[in-house]
C-alpha cells in the first residue's frame, strides 16, 4: 500500500469498544473491522490560542493549538446478523451512540437506548497505510428507510487524537466477517405503520442528535461527554382517506403516535425498528405522481420509564 502519495480509494476501518475510557483500546484488522460507505475523516478540530504580544512592528502572534478533537462519519447498512440470536457488526456503533450491548432473547436482539455507562470506543482509519487514530469517542447516530433503497444508518464519531497526530503504517488484512447483504427498502421487504395504520411510506429518516461535547479540565483526561439525545426526524408518506387515519387529528394535542418498520423478511435478517412519534413541527404538503403527500416533522418520545423512544430488534 506504500507509495509516494496517499490512495484514498484504500480504506480500513477498525473500531474497538474500550476498556479504560480514552485508553487505547488497541482494534485489530482480524477482529475490529467494519464495513462502511462514504467514510470521511475529520483530521482535526482544535481550539487556537494566540498571544497578544505588544511589539514596534506588524505581523501575526503564534497561535497555539489545544482541546485536539478528531472524528469519522461513514454508513453502514442495515441488516441482520445471519442467524436470529446473533449480534449485528453495527451494535459496536450503536453502543458509542448510545445502545445496550443488546438483549439475546429466544428468537431475537433487542437493542435499546441508554442513559448510565454509555460506552467509549477507540477508532483505526488507515487511509492508505496512514494511519489516524482516535480514543474515547463516542457516536451520534442516524437511518433512512427509503423505498428502492438499501436502509442505512449515518455514524458520526468524536473523539480526540493521541500525541501522534498520524503515523505510516501498513494494515493487516481486514476480516469483514458477520457481515450479510441488506435487501431493499421495498413493498416486498418492508413494512411500516404509524398510529396503527400503513400508510404509503416514501421516506423515513431520524437522527438522534447526540449531544456529544469535549470537555478538557486540569487534572482528569480530557474526555468527549455524551449530554442527551433527543430523536427528530420526518416521515413523508401518501395522505390517507381521512375516513381510514386522520394524522392531522394528532397534531394539536400531541398524541404520540407509535410508529413500526420491519425490514426484511428472512429470519437472520430482519430488521425492526419500534419508536413512540410525535408530529412536532410544520406539516408540508407536496404533488408526487398526481398524488397528495405530506412531509410530517417528527420527535421520538420516551416513556416515563425512559429508554424506550427508539428500539431496534434483530430477528
Amino acid at each position: 500500500m506504500a507509495g509516494a502519495s496517499k490512495d484514498w480509494g484504500s480504506k480500513v476501518i477498525l473500531v474497538k469498544i474500550e476498556t479504560t475510557e480514552g485508553t487505547d483500546a488497541v482494534p485489530t484488522a482480524a477482529a475490529n473491522a467494519l464495513r462502511v460507505l462514504n467514510y470521511q475523516p475529520s483530521f482535526m478540530d482544535a481550539d487556537g490560542k494566540v498571544r497578544a504580544i505588544e511589539k514596534a512592528y506588524f505581523g501575526a502572534d503564534k497561535t497555539f493549538l489545544t482541546a485536539f478533537k478528531r472524528g469519522a462519519t461513514f454508513d453502514m447498512e442495515m441488516h441482520g446478523a445471519g442467524s436470529a440470536t446473533g449480534i449485528v457488526p453495527w451494535a459496536t456503533m450503536l453502543r458509542l451512540a448510545g445502545y445496550g450491548a443488546g438483549a439475546v432473547g429466544a428468537s431475537s436482539v433487542v437493542y435499546s437506548p441508554i442513559t448510565a455507562g454509555w460506552a467509549s470506543g477507540t477508532h483505526y482509519g488507515y487511509i492508505d497505510d496512514l494511519l489516524l487514530i482516535s480514543q474515547g469517542g463516542r457516536a451520534n447516530l442516524q437511518f433512512k428507510i427509503e423505498d428502492d433503497e438499501f436502509p442505512l444508518f449515518t455514524f458520526t464519531f468524536l473523539g480526540a487524537p493521541p500525541p501522534a497526530l498520524a503515523s505510516q503504517v501498513v494494515p493487516g488484512a481486514a476480516a469483514i466477517t458477520g457481515y450479510v447483504d441488506p435487501v431493499l427498502s421495498s413493498t416486498e421487504n418492508t413494512t411500516f405503520s404509524l398510529g396503527a395504520f400503513s400508510p404509503g411510506l416514501r421516506r423515513w429518516e431520524m437522527n438522534a442528535n447526540v449531544d456529544l461535547q469535549y470537555r478538557s479540565l486540569i487534572g482528569p483526561k480530557d474526555r468527549i461527554n455524551a449530554r442527551n439525545r433527543a430523536w427528530s426526524g420526518t416521515v413523508l408518506m401518501e395522505i390517507p382517506d381521512l375516513t381510514q387515519k386522520d394524522y392531522f387529528q394528532a397534531i394539536r394535542p400531541g398524541t404520540i403516535l407509535p410508529a413500526q418498520c420491519v425490514q426484511g423478511t428472512t429470519t437472520g435478517n430482519i430488521v425492526q425498528i419500534d419508536a413512540q412519534l410525535q408530529i412536532n413541527g410544520n406539516v408540508e404538503l407536496s404533488e408526487e405522481g398526481g398524488k397528495l403527500m405530506g412531509s410530517f416533522p417528527v420527535g421520538a418520545i420516551p416513556s416515563s420509564a425512559g429508554n424506550d423512544e427508539v428500539i431496534f430488534t434483530t430477528k
